[in-house]
């Protein structure tokens, strides 16, 4: 972990939790586009997006963690998608609910004229984020098992983070408490499809960018896909996310990239 000093402290993992998976992507394998046109099918899904997270504060601090260290913060979290398609036409919903709890010390030497103080630090995190997507797509391309969609829709996030940081070996009264719940709407438009390889294995793929209370967002994914029998699809994705808050807020950028393994069901 690195740590910078300029009036307060800003821990690498507190930073980064803050982010906490801000975007979501409607990853659904897509079913056959010979499918029944005067029916509705429908797509659910759970995965699991193993990221590592970068970030930048509103200092130009950056920071970065890796998936084992997030992973070991989490109490609790769902990742999960679904589709509803009939003919052309198709709606989706994505959703992450992530609940943190962290905490950590480290050593820190801050100059004081011509020496340096050692000082013990003391960080707490306890967030709760919420990510939706909701969306519709029209197919715009279709041949066998092939299909491209045009998107369009709204990405909304709601994180809820209170950081404690204490310098302890100064003694009492040399804390300090963050409290931060930014939320956000963003619009997004993109494209989701499908290429098919053989009977059983396609590439999925997907892309969208937006804005909105945000400045900009934009995610992309793209991985393989297996076509385990007739309502089950398993597939492998690598996915990267960027997110560019506005200029008030202590983190101002957020990326994520990350491998993504998923399970499908088609009904």
């Amino acid at each position: 972990m690195s740590y910078e000093m300029d009036g307060q402290i800003v821990t690498t993992r507190a930073v980064l939790l803050c982010c906490a998976l801000l975007g979501i992507s409607p990853v659904l394998a897509q079913t056959h586009s010979t499918e029944s046109q005067d029916q509705w099918h429908y797509t659910g899904a759970v995965y699991l997006w193993g990221a590592s997270l970068g970030g930048r504060t509103l200092n130009g601090s950056e920071a970065e963690v890796e998936f084992s260290q997030l992973i070991d913060s989490l109490e609790m979290g769902f990742m999960g998608a679904f589709e509803a398609r009939k003919g052309m036409y198709s709606i989706f919903t994505d959703m992450i609910y992530l609940d943190f709890a962290a905490s950590d010390t480290a050593n820190l030497s801050i100059p004081v004229g011509p020496v340096q103080l050692p000082v013990k630090t003391a960080t707490e995190l306890d967030q709760t984020v919420k990510i939706l997507t909701l969306g519709g797509g029209y197919e715009i391309y279709a041949a066998g098992h092939n299909r491209l969609d045009l998107i369009g829709g709204l990405r909304y996030f709601d994180i809820d983070m209170d950081l404690y940081m204490a310098l302890e070996s100064l003694g009492p009264g040399q804390s300090r408490t963050v409290s931060e719940s930014p939320t956000s709407w963003n619009g997004i438009v993109g494209l989701k499809g499908r290429t098919s390889l053989s009977e059983h294995w396609y590439l999925p793929y997907y892309i969208d960018v937006g804005t909105g209370e945000s400045k900009l967002t934009w995610h992309a994914s793209a991985g393989i896909g297996f076509q385990a029998g007739n309502a089950w699809d398993l597939w492998l994705l690598y996915r990267h996310l960027e997110l560019d808050l506005d200029s008030t807020r202590l983190i101002d950028k957020i990326d994520m990239s990350g491998p993504t393994m998923g399970v499908i069901y088609r009904w």
